[in-house]
């Protein structure tokens, strides 16, 4: 009886398993493809991993060509070659629009700034000027800061995190 019952559950375990995995190869686009990033900037990876150098960076509404998913990242081209994450990118061209008879559908300036997170230079003039009695000059710093993606690669290879940087 045993027996039979770790059969079972072997088989419902790699039917799962199947099931998942097809789901996540269906999921993706087909080579050739158009995805269109979603997202206000990301960066286009030289290799599938968050920490690294760069081919680029591509703003929102940007169309690149999918060439071939490797776990949550996808390989694209035009106008960066390289690897951007699967999260960043929605499948097909996407019309970004905020005006009435564009051919799609109509987005509001609120709803632009409301998708790019709501802080435009316009909101944050007017938090600066009710809150004077606060410091920005770290946000504008940091706001300028730029790491070098050779740098933070190494940092991490020195410090044993690269390996926890790749999407398996």
């Amino acid at each position: 009886m045993r027996n039979w019952f770790q059969k079972k559950l072997l088989i419902g375990v790699l039917a799962l398993a199947m099931a998942t995995t097809t789901a996540l190869v269906l999921a993706a686009p087909r080579p050739g493809e158009s995805v269109t990033v979603r997202v206000l900037q990301a960066k286009v990876m030289k290799k599938p991993t968050f920490i690294g150098a760069s081919t680029g960076t591509v703003s929102r509404g940007h169309v690149l060509r999918f060439s071939e998913a490797k776990g949550g990242w996808y390989h694209v081209t035009a106008p960066f070659d390289g690897w951007i994450h699967s999260t960043a990118v929605t499948e097909g061209q996407v019309k970004l629009s905020t005006l009435a008879g564009s051919g799609g559908p109509v987005a509001s300036r609120q709803e632009v700034e409301l998708a790019g997170r709501g802080f435009t230079p316009e909101v944050e003039d007017k938090y600066r000027q009710q809150n004077p009695q606060l410091d920005f000059h770290h946000v504008d710093a940091i706001e300028k800061l730029a790491v070098d993606p050779e740098k933070l690669a190494s940092f991490a290879r020195a410090g044993k995190l690269d390996a926890a940087t790749e999407d398996k």
